[in-house]
């Protein structure tokens, strides 16, 4: 049996990674800064590079999913120093650490966000030179590259890429989506056709299971997404549609959708609602045989349910 250490375990994504790896039998140490509130096998400093040495001796891998997002940067004191400390200077401890501890392997959730804030005709690819947006992005990114530094063939490391993920619980976008479909109130998005891609959150484990169970060497970063691309008009007829709802779908010219989300404030939301954000995963294909297993469908369905 090997030993997996999940750091950010008492995140979304990590409370479901921590149950997709004890599923397939493997030793669990779920690590956060918060006390054991909700099964986190261990609450620690990730600024104290000694206290996670010794928490992680005897760890086979490490899969590194702690991190801030959903933050908007206006409501932070310090923004760029609370993404870099976050998304970079822990990440960075956590791996040096892993090293000094024998790990043999580090998996890094990153975010497909480095590509850009919308993708080109075609969408993009792993090939692609990434184009960070914002402190989140920027942050994610200098992240990728710091830790790549430390291991330096030190150990396998696999870095994943995903776009917004979803599933029962999930914050920010999603989140929101679905409490208006609830509410049964009109989308304003009937005019929009733009494709984004997205992934559920059994996807992004099962992932995460391929990239652990991989040879140790360094691979590139790779792409992980849902099958298919959507609209967010599809995506949220398809939440509607598995929780016995009618969808209201407007159709309200783009300009007038996006003057009106300035307008209270909503901005950002323009752009992840208007324009495309198509992922193509040729690389994780190639090098690990990893698909999403479920539909959009069946991960809905499996999210209500949950």
């Amino acid at each position: 049996m090997r030993t997996v250490a999940i750091v950010g375990g008492l995140g979304f994504i990590g409370r479901h990674a921590t149950a997709a790896f004890k599923t397939k039998g493997e030793s669990v140490l779920a690590l956060s800064r918060r006390p054991d509130t909700a099964g986190c096998s261990s609450a620690i400093d990730y600024m104290d590079v000694d206290a996670l040495v010794r928490v992680l001796r005897g760890v086979n891998s490490v899969v590194h999913v702690a991190g801030l997002a959903h933050v908007s940067s206006k409501s932070l004191r310090d923004a760029e120093n609370a993404y870099y400390s976050a998304n970079v200077h822990v990440a960075v401890n956590v791996a040096q650490a892993a090293i000094v501890a024998g790990v043999d392997r580090f998996v890094l959730l990153s975010s497909a966000g480095v590509f850009g804030a919308h993708s080109p005709p075609g969408g993009f690819n792993d090939s692609m030179e990434p184009q960070p947006y914002d402190l989140y992005t920027k942050s994610k990114l200098e992240g990728e590259r710091r830790v790549l530094d430390v291991v330096s063939g030190q150990m396998g490391l696999v870095i994943l890429r995903p776009p917004m993920v979803y599933g029962p619980n999930a914050p920010g976008s999603f989140h929101r989506l679905c409490k208006w479909v609830e509410k049964g109130l009109p989308l304003p998005v009937g005019r929009i056709s733009a494709r984004r891609s997205f992934i559920g959150i059994r996807n992004l484990c099962s992932a995460l299971l391929a990239a652990e169970a991989s040879p140790p060497t360094t691979i590139l970063p790779m792409i992980v997404a849902d099958r298919e691309p959507v609209s967010v008009a599809e995506f949220a007829r398809e939440i509607a549609g598995v929780n016995g709802r009618r969808s209201f779908v407007l159709p309200v010219p783009r300009k007038i959708l996006e003057c009106g989300l300035r307008l209270v404030g909503l901005g950002e939301e323009y752009r992840r609602i208007a324009l495309p954000f198509e992922l193509h995963t040729s690389r994780i294909h190639s090098l690990l045989n990893w698909q999403a297993p479920y539909s959009l469908a069946e991960e809905l369905r499996w999210a209500k349910y949950a």
